[in-house]
């Protein structure tokens, strides 16, 4: 699961939010609070899972309260790929 957070943490750090001057982004972060993320960037994170990994979640419906941090994200990946 480490290899998939990581991806994740690089898409939003360097295609979703480059303008963004840090590092890394810790697991408990809010990502749409602060601002890191909106629905473009849930839906851009969507298409990766889809695309590399063959995880489609799209089914569950897209709620910001799944994006609410990459410990959360990472959680309802572990969900999508036991069915």
């Amino acid at each position: 699961m480490n290899d998939i957070r990581e991806k994740i943490e690089e898409l939003i750090l360097k295609e979703i939010r480059p303008d963004l001057n840090i590092q890394r982004i810790e697991d408990e972060e809010p990502l749409i609070d602060s601002g890191i993320l909106d629905s473009l960037g849930m839906l851009k994170i969507l298409s990766f899972l889809d695309e590399e990994y063959n995880i489609d979640l799209s089914s569950d419906g897209i709620r910001p309260e799944n994006f609410k941090n990459l410990k959360t994200i990472c959680e309802m990946i572990e969900k999508g790929k036991s069915r």
